[in-house]
């Protein structure tokens, strides 16, 4: 049963494409900050927060995103969870995200930009799920096209709690992001994707984790990918490291 049920989802995965808008000279579209498709992605990961405490969590996101016109695009992540440490366990639904980005972009421009919004309602099935908080996390970024295969992007994010469960901590961040992008002419591309957070809930914690993503266009209208991240230095610790299969489906 399982192997007919993964061979069913593989399959979906490279014919649904084939009913996409399908466009010549595709070159690793969805890659660029600023590019805006509407697409499909299925993501699982698995983040070992705390190693010494055997503390983990495996999670299941189901991210659609559409584009709205040539600027605006809407998107959400649904996130299925499982919770671990020691003896407890529990598994359900995580905290859904939900986000509204412009971005000014065309293959032409050597600088482009984005700007929006990501807001993360308290709907986790359990307290371990989620941060019980709405969180609000404007952002902006620029990307610097530097030649048709490496591009780096600048990315500032604050992150804040407006309401939620008052017996749940507050929520106050800033967080610094670089990317620097390799597209290769073979439909290949690799990531590198340090980033520093500074929490001023907690004064004087920070953290700065790195993390890469490799991936390749199965075929004109589909991706995959394999993202991971590991903890670097800070006093601040979201995390130990984590690993992410990423399954891209572009425009549908």
């Amino acid at each position: 049963m399982f192997k007919r049920t993964l061979c069913g989802i593989v399959l979906a995965f490279w014919a649904l494409p084939a009913c996409a808008q399908l466009q010549e000279e595709v070159y690793v579209h969805g890659v660029l900050p600023t590019e805006n498709v509407t697409s499909l992605e299925f993501r699982p990961r698995f983040k070992a927060k705390d190693d010494s405490r055997n503390e983990t969590m495996a999670t299941l996101e189901i991210k659609p995103t559409f584009k709205l016109n040539r600027h605006w695009k809407f998107g959400a992540e649904i996130p299925l969870s499982r919770y671990s440490k020691g003896d407890i366990s529990e598994k359900g639904l995580g905290d859904i995200m939900t986000s509204f980005i412009y971005t000014d972009y065309s293959p032409e421009k050597v600088f482009s930009y984005g700007a929006g919004a990501e807001i993360v309602w308290p709907t986790a099935s359990h307290d371990s799920l989620g941060d019980g908080k709405i969180v609000l996390e404007p952002e902006v970024f620029l990307v610097w096209q530097l030649t048709p295969w490496f591009f780096m992007e600048t990315e500032y994010r604050h992150i804040f709690s407006v309401a939620g469960q008052s017996d749940r901590e507050d929520i106050n961040e800033s967080r610094y992001r670089m990317i620097f992008g390799f597209m290769f002419p073979d439909e290949w591309y690799f990531e590198f994707d340090p980033r520093y957070t500074v929490d001023y809930q907690n004064p004087g914690e920070a953290e700065l984790i790195g993390e890469f993503e490799l991936g390749t266009m199965v075929n004109v209208g589909s991706s995959i990918y394999l993202r991971g991240g590991w903890h670097l230095a800070g006093n601040k610790y979201s995390q130990d490291w984590e690993l992410m299969l990423g399954f891209k489906i572009l425009y549908l």
